[in-house]
Protein backbone atom coordinates (compact mmCIF):
# COMPACT_ATOMS: atom_id res chain seq x y z
CA UNK A 1 0.00 0.00 0.00
CA UNK A 2 1.31 3.29 -0.64
CA UNK A 3 0.70 5.95 1.60
CA UNK A 4 -1.55 8.85 -0.65
CA UNK A 5 -2.41 12.40 0.10
CA UNK A 6 -6.48 10.99 1.29
CA UNK A 7 -4.37 8.54 4.06
CA UNK A 8 -2.29 11.67 5.57
CA UNK A 9 -5.02 13.47 5.50
CA UNK A 10 -7.20 10.98 6.74
CA UNK A 11 -4.68 10.39 9.39
CA UNK A 12 -4.34 14.03 10.76
CA UNK A 13 -7.88 14.18 10.72
CA UNK A 14 -8.00 11.22 13.23
CA UNK A 15 -5.30 12.39 15.31
CA UNK A 16 -6.20 15.74 15.75
CA UNK A 17 -10.21 15.08 16.68
CA UNK A 18 -8.65 12.44 19.40
CA UNK A 19 -6.46 15.24 20.98
CA UNK A 20 -9.11 17.41 20.50
CA UNK A 21 -11.56 15.13 21.99
CA UNK A 22 -8.63 14.23 25.12
CA UNK A 23 -9.05 17.50 26.01
CA UNK A 24 -12.64 18.27 25.74
CA UNK A 25 -14.03 15.77 27.89
CA UNK A 26 -12.20 17.53 30.70
CA UNK A 27 -15.26 20.23 30.72
CA UNK A 28 -18.65 19.90 32.20
CA UNK A 29 -20.53 18.00 28.67
CA UNK A 30 -24.22 18.85 30.28
CA UNK A 31 -27.37 17.99 28.08
CA UNK A 32 -28.58 19.04 24.83
CA UNK A 33 -31.53 21.21 26.98
CA UNK A 34 -28.33 22.58 29.24
CA UNK A 35 -25.50 22.14 27.14
CA UNK A 36 -22.44 22.52 28.98
CA UNK A 37 -18.28 24.01 27.90
CA UNK A 38 -18.01 20.76 26.80
CA UNK A 39 -20.90 19.96 24.98
CA UNK A 40 -19.70 21.40 21.15
CA UNK A 41 -16.12 20.15 21.29
CA UNK A 42 -17.10 16.83 22.10
CA UNK A 43 -19.32 16.57 19.37
CA UNK A 44 -17.36 18.51 17.08
CA UNK A 45 -13.95 16.57 17.81
CA UNK A 46 -15.62 13.24 17.69
CA UNK A 47 -17.25 14.13 13.89
CA UNK A 48 -13.54 14.67 12.91
CA UNK A 49 -12.14 11.56 14.22
CA UNK A 50 -15.25 10.15 12.27
CA UNK A 51 -14.27 11.86 9.30
CA UNK A 52 -10.65 11.00 9.02
CA UNK A 53 -11.36 6.97 10.07
CA UNK A 54 -13.54 7.56 6.93
CA UNK A 55 -10.91 9.29 4.72
CA UNK A 56 -8.41 6.34 5.92
CA UNK A 57 -10.80 3.97 4.88
CA UNK A 58 -11.51 5.51 1.89
CA UNK A 59 -7.67 6.27 1.41
CA UNK A 60 -7.08 2.43 2.14
CA UNK A 61 -10.03 1.16 -0.28
CA UNK A 62 -9.03 3.27 -3.57
CA UNK A 63 -5.58 2.78 -5.29
CA UNK A 64 -4.12 6.23 -3.84
CA UNK A 65 -2.28 8.33 -5.66
CA UNK A 66 1.33 9.14 -4.90
CA UNK A 67 1.96 12.12 -2.54
CA UNK A 68 2.10 14.87 -5.23
CA UNK A 69 5.11 17.34 -5.52
CA UNK A 70 4.78 20.29 -2.83
CA UNK A 71 3.55 23.56 -3.70
CA UNK A 72 6.15 25.62 -2.05
CA UNK A 73 4.54 28.92 -3.50
CA UNK A 74 1.24 28.43 -2.05
CA UNK A 75 2.92 27.14 1.17
CA UNK A 76 5.15 29.96 2.15
CA UNK A 77 2.88 32.58 0.17
CA UNK A 78 -0.53 32.15 1.64
CA UNK A 79 0.54 31.97 5.64
CA UNK A 80 2.77 35.55 4.40
CA UNK A 81 -0.84 36.67 3.12
CA UNK A 82 -2.21 36.20 6.88
CA UNK A 83 0.81 37.67 8.47
CA UNK A 84 0.33 40.87 6.25
CA UNK A 85 -3.11 41.15 6.58
CA UNK A 86 -2.49 41.27 10.82
CA UNK A 87 0.37 43.72 10.03
CA UNK A 88 -1.62 46.11 7.96
CA UNK A 89 -4.96 45.82 9.80
CA UNK A 90 -3.96 48.81 12.02
CA UNK A 91 -2.38 50.98 9.56
CA UNK A 92 -4.22 50.64 6.49
CA UNK A 93 -7.52 49.81 7.90
CA UNK A 94 -9.80 46.46 7.13
CA UNK A 95 -10.78 47.16 3.67
CA UNK A 96 -7.21 47.65 2.47
CA UNK A 97 -5.97 44.66 4.44
CA UNK A 98 -8.51 42.45 3.10
CA UNK A 99 -7.95 43.01 -0.45
CA UNK A 100 -4.23 42.79 0.26
CA UNK A 101 -4.72 38.99 1.58
CA UNK A 102 -6.95 38.34 -1.39
CA UNK A 103 -4.01 39.19 -3.84
CA UNK A 104 -2.07 37.74 -2.05
CA UNK A 105 -3.31 34.38 -1.87
CA UNK A 106 -4.50 34.59 -5.17
CA UNK A 107 -1.30 35.07 -6.59
CA UNK A 108 -0.06 31.35 -5.37
CA UNK A 109 -2.07 29.71 -8.04
CA UNK A 110 -1.10 29.56 -11.41
CA UNK A 111 -4.29 30.61 -12.93
CA UNK A 112 -4.12 33.97 -10.89
CA UNK A 113 -4.15 37.09 -13.44
CA UNK A 114 -4.76 40.26 -12.15
CA UNK A 115 -7.17 41.67 -14.32
CA UNK A 116 -10.49 43.81 -14.11
CA UNK A 117 -12.39 41.09 -13.39
CA UNK A 118 -10.31 39.92 -10.37
CA UNK A 119 -10.26 43.55 -9.30
CA UNK A 120 -14.05 43.88 -9.26
CA UNK A 121 -14.14 40.27 -7.80
CA UNK A 122 -11.59 41.38 -4.90
CA UNK A 123 -13.11 44.76 -4.46
CA UNK A 124 -16.52 43.18 -3.67
CA UNK A 125 -15.88 40.40 -1.83
CA UNK A 126 -13.74 43.27 0.46
CA UNK A 127 -16.52 45.20 0.61
CA UNK A 128 -18.97 42.52 1.78
CA UNK A 129 -16.31 41.20 4.54
CA UNK A 130 -16.03 45.04 5.10
CA UNK A 131 -20.07 45.33 5.74
CA UNK A 132 -20.61 41.67 7.84
CA UNK A 133 -17.11 41.71 10.13
CA UNK A 134 -17.74 45.89 10.95
CA UNK A 135 -20.93 46.87 10.12
CA UNK A 136 -23.15 43.96 10.86
CA UNK A 137 -21.20 42.11 13.31
CA UNK A 138 -19.63 45.09 15.33
CA UNK A 139 -16.01 44.24 14.63
CA UNK A 140 -13.78 47.58 16.40
CA UNK A 141 -11.39 48.02 13.32
CA UNK A 142 -11.58 51.11 11.05
CA UNK A 143 -12.96 50.54 7.71
CA UNK A 144 -9.48 52.77 6.40
CA UNK A 145 -6.38 52.91 8.83
CA UNK A 146 -4.41 55.94 10.01
CA UNK A 147 -2.40 55.71 7.19
CA UNK A 148 -5.23 56.45 4.60
CA UNK A 149 -7.09 58.80 6.71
Amino acid sequence: MRIGQDSILGLFFAVTGCIALWISVQYPFGTAGRMGPGYFPVIISSLLVLTGIGVLVRSIAASGDAFPEINWKALIMVPAAVVVFGLAIEPLGFLPAVLLLLVLSAATSIKFKLDWKAAVGALVFAGLCTVLFIQLIGLPMPVLGTWLQ
